[in-house]
């Protein structure tokens, strides 16, 4: 970032906090700056004029960019996790690779939008709004203005996109997986491969859809307006799809069958498994044991973990999303930050476990199963006494 630019973004906040303190806000116009990963995270950048801005790769996350213009801006691979860009102007912006995660986006304009320059000469913006490979799963985008946006590859999973226009918009590969897309209109979308697995459909306008491989398991398809709609080449099943252990990656099977050697051995043979990051969703992996695994940041969207073994099982900031953990047996697990809305954990137990030394001895520490940071929205704890449990800072159901 150039010195200049720099004395612009200084000012801009200079002036965004004296305006907390009481004095006139007089916002600076950030417009047509070089800012190319530029550190944001947690400012306030509310109603900010960002038009046509260099943001490529910007630290933003959690920051208030309420009503913010950002018309043409270049927002491609920044962090803007958890930001809240309620009623922005993101018309012909880049957010390429872009992570939106748990970001607010209700009310935001994200249609293509062009402009002349800042100097009179070329343009601003794009014709259709880039949203490709971006992440911005369980992200708050109700009535958002998606209309002929490319969104292909991109991940809406369990975001709530009620009553979202996304007419016309390119959804081919794109994630939206237990989305709430109550009364949305995706009429003339392009679904090529979309998962709509488990998604809540009803009410939505689905009119001359181009719907090609897209998978609708589960999803709620009440009061919909189908008219000129061919699902023949599509998925429709009553429930999502549940697949067998067989059907994982060779290298997940073998990582997985390995480690039940390793428990089976106590140690002599196999190797814990290591799998930070794998990703296990929609699969039935009753009764697996995986204590003692390293699986953090890993994904079990949808899976089914019933009577399954977890002790000691590093889950930190693991996807459960749906998953179904009924009867499951957690002494010592470690959710921390882990994200559990929607799961089944009725009747699982949870509890304390002592941590022997390397040498197999007793040691005097003890892990108990731990839900530090995570979230519990919405999920289903009957029978399941998670008093037992570390629970700080947890949102609970």
């Amino acid at each position: 970032m150039a010195e200049s630019e720099l004395e612009d973004v200084k000012k801009y906040l200079a002036a965004t906090k004296a305006a907390l303190a009481g004095a006139p806000l007089k916002p600076h116009d950030l417009s047509h700056k070089n800012l190319a990963k530029a550190n944001f995270e947690g400012r306030s950048l509310a109603r900010a004029r960002l038009m046509g801005s260099n943001l490529r790769e910007a630290r933003m996350a959690r920051a208030d960019l309420v009503e913010a213009d950002l018309f043409g801006a270049n927002l491609s691979f920044a962090d803007m996790n958890g930001a809240n860009l309620a009623g922005a102007v993101l018309r012909g912006a880049s957010l390429k690779g872009t992570n939106m995660n748990g970001a607010n986006l209700a009310g935001a304009d994200f249609r293509g939008g062009v402009m002349m320059g800042a100097s009179g000469a070329g343009r601003v913006g794009l014709d259709v709004t880039d949203l490709t490979d971006c992440l911005a799963e369980y992200a708050t985008a109700s009535r958002a203005q998606l209309s002929g946006v490319d969104l292909s590859g991109a991940s809406f999973q369990g975001a709530n996109l009620e009553g979202a226009i996304l007419f016309g918009a390119n959804l081919a590969n794109t994630n939206l997986a237990y989305a709430n897309l109550r009364g949305a209109d995706l009429s003339d979308a392009r679904m090529g491969k979309t998962s709509l697995i488990g998604a809540d459909l009803t009410g939505a306008k689905l009119a001359n859809i181009k719907a090609d491989g897209a998978n609708f398991s589960g999803a709620r398809l009440s009061d919909i307006d189908n008219k000129n709609v061919d699902l023949a080449r599509c998925i429709v099943e009553e429930r999502p799809p549940l697949l067998g252990k067989d059907r994982l990656p060779s290298s997940l099977r073998q990582a997985l069958d390995s480690h039940a050697e390793w428990l089976a051995s106590v140690g002599r043979r196999g190797t814990p498994a290591v799998l930070e990051g794998a990703d296990f969703s929609f699969f039935d992996l009753s009764g697996i044991d995986l204590s003692g695994a390293i699986l953090r940041n890993a994904r079990f969207v949808g899976a089914r973990l019933a009577d399954a073994i977890l002790l000691l099982t590093n889950l930190r900031g693991a996807d459960f999303f749906h998953a179904n953990m009924s009867r499951a047996k957690l002494h010592g697990t470690m959710f921390d930050g882990a994200k559990l809305r929607e799961a089944e954990l009725s009747d699982a137990v949870a509890g304390t476990l002592p941590i022997s030394n390397s040498d197999g001895s007793q040691s005097n520490r003890a892990q108990p199963t731990s839900f530090l940071n995570a979230d519990l929205t919405g999920a289903i704890l009957k029978g399941f006494n998670i008093g037992h449990a570390i629970t700080d800072g947890a949102r609970l159901p």
